[in-house]
């Protein structure tokens, strides 16, 4: 009897770690169950998102087709691209879509230093440090090797371990502003939604322009300017009878598509496109940007300065 002990306590035991790595084994299957099922309705999700948003272009692409008419005294809700937020219903999703005109931004490419002095300084920015940033962004783009007064070329960058230096040629995108040595994520943030190396100019269009490219172009503050952007889009006239055909600018676009979700920040996607009236389809897509984080829009920006 006294040898049978010890063997029911180790057959004890080893049934017990049996059933310990049994439950380790269900555990661990449930949790990889759970981790695949939400994968598979995350990219669901994300094809869904895709699809509604390629709804959106063209949906965007072709009302903007269509001249906007305003008649008599009647104050209908006017699409404009002026970057302010529209809701559209689709396929059972609601997304919100805001539209610029992109000819109202500055080319980045083209931008003279001292305009782009001048519209850092607009968007806050003191004398000195507009001057240093505004001289580093054409440092980054001329092809020579020649730093212009308080900007950046090579040997700056490697002082500041950055090895790559300046590119030395035009920008292909504005986030490469983010490389530009002096460049911070807040002045970034406030630049970015000014500038464009898609269709902007080296004079915007004044029609849409935000009251910072506004405040540039005219040399005026940016409380003049918001004044006299408030003037411009005060529309018609109460009580005219006539009919009018609204100008929406064009023929280039920037569309910022989000879905709004009620935990916090959706899905975003932000695309340019070009109307091309004639041709099958009548809109060209030149990018599209998916899950970026959305920078704040011009009203946006405007509104916490």
């Amino acid at each position: 009897m006294a040898r049978i002990q010890p063997q029911r306590g180790i057959a004890l035991v080893l049934v017990m770690w049996g059933l310990m790595l049994l439950t380790v084994m269900a555990i661990s299957l449930t949790v990889s169950r759970r981790t695949e099922i939400a994968l598979t309705e995350n990219q669901v999700e994300s094809a869904r998102f895709r699809a509604l948003a390629e709804a959106a272009i063209a949906y965007t692409a072709l009302h903007f087709m269509i001249p906007e008419v305003q008649v008599d005294d009647t104050e209908g809700t006017v699409w404009l691209p002026d970057g302010q937020p529209h809701l559209w219903s689709f396929a059972g999703a609601e997304l919100s879509l805001r539209v610029f005109n992109e000819s109202s931004r500055y080319d980045l490419n083209q931008i003279q230093p001292e305009t782009l002095r001048n519209l850092l300084e607009v968007l806050g920015l003191e004398p000195q440090a507009a001057d240093a940033v505004a001289a580093a962004i054409i440092d980054w783009r001329d092809q020579d090797g020649l730093a212009l007064l308080n900007g950046a070329e090579d040997a700056d960058y490697q002082r500041a371990g950055r090895p790559l230096g300046a590119k030395d040629a035009p920008y292909e995108t504005v986030e490469e502003l983010r490389q530009v040595l002096g460049m911070t994520p807040e002045i970034y943030r406030r630049l970015a939604p000014e500038v464009s190396v898609d269709g902007g100019s080296t004079q915007p269009n004044e029609r849409f322009a935000s009251a910072a490219v506004l405040a540039t172009r005219r040399g005026i503050s940016l409380e003049e300017a918001r004044a006299a952007i408030a003037e411009r889009d005060r529309g018609e006239v109460p009580g005219t009878t006539t009919t009018t055909v609204i100008d929406r600018g064009g023929p280039l676009y920037r569309l910022q598509i989000n879905e709004p979700q009620a935990s916090g920040a959706g899905r975003t996607m932000e695309a340019i496109f070009r109307l091309v009236p004639g041709q099958q389809p009548p809109y060209q897509v030149l990018w599209r940007r998916w899950g970026l984080a959305a920078e704040l829009t011009r009203d946006d920006s405007e509104s916490e300065r």
